[in-house]
């Protein structure tokens, strides 16, 4: 595995991140690792034996007092040689992310506002790095009256920012953690495991009704997959009637190869999902052992909760939610929502099969991330 590390700013900032460097280095062990670094700090990174190769690259003016020259972001392409697994950019503020999105690379990780850019998958969102002050507040100490009450008067949250605020050192170590997480489940995932005759596992209910995607949309699912192999749709003993609903709708379309699963034991359970060709799940516990087991998951998603905090992760995962401008409404029960839970049937099973389609030619062309 090649990993470059692009830490490119200042002496003062290059020890802050000293720590989640040697962290990185330490998750990291297997890798191959270069080191990018302002030509002030690379016999310091050297010293502490951070990475197995090192380059200057001075992006940034050593004294950042003086006036700012900046290399352009693409030259670092110069001083690299071939493609990397992974690269990671452990600057706080975004200055560099243009020298990181410059470099070949397979995934790149960084502090960055994913809604605004592309071309980095594994992303932590920005962390404050000032207390704004409200336009009250700023009015106060025009007028020289701002010392004379407590300044949460007029800056309602500014206690609460204050005991928000993280120091540089632990942004950088959550980054670090993020991304060897990223990393670890995708090296645990099951290469080994024999895909010939694997079934198709599907799980079409979970904790709520307002989360489930129609049975009759699974069942449709269930007779299309049904020609690639064996399909077996899991659930509790509370769902039988509701699972057995699944699997008529897929024999009358014609599926002869579904059957039933309900109430595996524990083990067993995990064993018949470790051994899945892929697993297509409602929101439910079913998606979140499938994804870290390292099976190619599919999750369906309705709005009430979001797949950016609830969803399923591992190496291969594709997340379908409707674009419903009520997404992260929080509702549990069918009855509360004011639109006939709409973002149950925007989703219908070709665009499911489509993303399935999608997933199953990745795999082919990257045979080493997951067997399929």
């Amino acid at each position: 595995m090649r990993v470059l590390v692009l830490k490119l700013d200042h002496v003062g900032d290059f020890w802050m991140a000293l720590g989640p460097l040697k962290e990185l280095r330490r998750r990291f062990s297997h890798a191959h690792i270069t080191l990018a670094v302002g030509s002030w700090n690379i016999e310091t990174a050297r010293e502490f034996g951070l990475a197995d190769d090192y380059i200057a690259f001075n992006f940034f003016s050593r004294n950042p007092a003086q006036a700012e020259r900046r290399e352009e972001a693409a030259s670092i392409g110069q001083m690299l040689t071939g493609d990397f697994d992974l690269a990671i950019d452990m600057r706080v503020p975004d200055e560099t992310r243009p020298v990181l999105l410059a470099v070949p690379a397979r995934h790149r990780a960084a502090i960055v506002d994913r809604y605004g850019t592309d071309g980095i998958d594994i992303a932590i969102a920005p962390f404050n790095l000032k207390l704004r002050r409200t336009i009250f507040y700023k009015l106060a100490q025009k007028m020289g009256i701002a010392d004379r009450i407590p300044r949460r008067w007029l800056d309602w949250f500014t206690d609460r920012d204050q005991m928000r605020l993280q120091h540089v050192t632990e942004i950088l170590s959550f980054l670090v953690a993020k991304t060897a997480a990223y990393f670890d489940s995708e090296n645990e995932a099951d290469k080994d495991a024999t895909t010939k005759g694997a079934p198709i596992v599907m799980a079409p209910f979970s904790n709520s009704a307002l989360r489930d995607w129609p049975a009759e949309y699974f069942g449709q699912l269930a007779a299309a997959l049904a020609k690639r192999g064996d399909v077996i749709v899991v659930g509790r003993s509370e769902n039988r009637a509701a699972i057995e609903k699944v699997v008529k709708i897929a024999g009358d379309l014609g599926a002869a190869r579904v059957g039933i699963a309900v109430d595996l034991p524990e083990l067993e359970f995990n064993r018949l999902i470790r051994s899945a060709a892929l697993v297509v799940s409602n929101n439910s516990g079913t998606g979140h052992v499938a994804a870290q087991l390292g099976r190619p998951t599919v999750g369906i998603f309705t709005a009430s909760h979001l797949p950016e905090i609830w969803g399923f992760q591992g190496p291969v995962v594709s997340m379908l939610m409707s674009s419903i401008e009520c997404r992260g409404c929080g509702l549990d029960q069918v009855h509360r929502c004011p639109v006939g839970v709409r973002c149950k049937f925007d989703i219908k099973p070709d665009r499911v099969l489509a993303e399935i389609n999608l997933m199953t030619n990745y795999l082919r062309s990257n045979p080493s991330t997951c067997s399929l």
